[in-house]
């Protein structure tokens, strides 16, 4: 039986993509200028995807290298930056045992707003100065200079569902920002509890924990849904949460469900709600 949803907030309730080129000119202006136009070139290659940065990859700061992960943390793959791949031996000799991702140094690419970000700190800004530009980026998202594009439907289906289910959102962004564009999606009153700057994914699992015992619910009483497999769906499966993971990358990593857009979330979300017993009792 469903009780509890959990969701993520950018790229889960909303897809609009325009202010990651925002974040993008606030990142390379931060820059020396003539590293601004290698940043552009490396920004755009992993848009194209014919960069070895790729959603779903870790960016180890400190290295400079770019790792890809198994679901149990080991690395299995390592290129540098030009693209260049290490040898399997290298790979056990630098990184033998399970990798801890973290919000500082081991970079979690789990979404589109970690690309500006990691093209910044390789060029040489730090992790202060990548936030600095996040932050202005959602000062802009509340203005009213942002406009959102609400997906049919969304609205509407939460506030049908939401006497019978509890609404949870969980996001690493901060109270003030996610509010408003909670308000511009017509969702400031859907949610039961907000957890704001969240500290995903480090800190989903304790987060996860909390909520059962908060709303007295199994972990298999509680599906997580966002667009960031790492953060979101990776531990909720690893406590036995149900999961859907809204991929328009198409990663191909494994969730109990996949789909491509916020869109298609709404259309089966409704379908499998009707299908499945939910209650908060």
């Amino acid at each position: 039986m469903l009780k509890v949803i959990v969701f993520d907030l950018d790229g889960t309730l909303y897809e609009d993509t325009h202010h990651f080129d925002y974040y993008a000119k606030r990142i390379a202006e931060r820059l020396e200028k003539e590293k601004q136009a290698l940043f552009w070139q490396d920004y755009h290659a992993v848009l194209a995807g014919v960069h070895p940065l790729k959603i779903g990859s870790v960016y180890n700061a400190k290295e400079d290298v770019i790792l890809f992960l198994d679901s149990d943390h080991y690395v299995y793959a390592v290129y540098e930056w030009d693209g260049t791949k290490w040898s399997d031996d290298a790979i056990q000799k630098h990184y033998p045992k399970q990798i801890s991702v973290d919000l500082d140094n081991m970079l979690s690419i789990g979404d589109l707003w970690w690309v500006p970000s990691t093209i910044g700190r390789h060029y040489g800004l730090t992790n202060e100065e990548t936030y600095a530009a996040f932050l202005e980026t959602r000062t802009f998202m509340m203005s009213p200079h942002f406009t959102m594009k609400r997906t049919a439907g969304l609205a509407e289906l939460l506030t049908q569902l939401r006497e019978h289910l509890f609404f949870v959102l969980m996001t690493n962004s901060p109270k003030l920002d996610s509010e408003a564009i909670l308000a511009k999606l017509g969702l400031a009153d859907i949610f039961h509890q907000k957890i704001f700057q969240a500290g995903k994914p480090v800190h989903t699992a304790k987060h996860l924990q909390e909520l059962c015992q908060t709303f007295n619910v199994r972990y298999e009483e509680i599906m997580s849904i966002g667009d960031n497999w790492r953060n979101d769906i990776l531990p909720a499966k690893q406590l036995g949460c149900q999961t859907i993971y809204i991929d328009p990358h198409e990663t191909g990593v494994n969730a109990d469900i996949t789909v491509r857009s916020v869109g298609e979330m709404v259309q089966l979300l409704s379908t499998y709600i009707k299908s499945e017993r939910v209650s908060k009792k």
